[in-house]
């Protein structure tokens, strides 16, 4: 049985986009944004946990926690995403 690995894809990235703005509404919120240095360090923390469960939840989901090949296509979405939201930050 072959697995529609572009509908997983195209979902993982709604979740993605999520998760990205809920980031954005937290930082515009000043949770982050009152004690500096160390509060971007947690910022980053707490963002990438958000986006390994993002992912560990799609593998549980769809039940491909042993397929190797949707594993690091969701961790490859999810590292992008995480990234994309770290660029977006840096730049505000």
């Amino acid at each position: 049985m072959s697995f529609d690995y572009k509908e997983l894809e195209e979902q993982l990235t709604i979740s993605c986009n999520e998760v990205h703005q809920d980031f954005l509404n937290r930082f515009n919120s000043d949770i982050y944004i009152s004690a500096g240095g160390a509060r971007l360090e947690s910022f980053i923390n707490d963002l990438q946990k958000e986006f390994e469960g993002t992912a560990m939840a799609f593998l549980k989901k769809y039940n491909l926690e042993k397929d190797s090949e949707a594993k690091k296509r969701i961790l490859t979405i999810t590292k992008l995403y995480a990234k994309k939201c770290i660029e977006d930050f840096s730049k505000i």
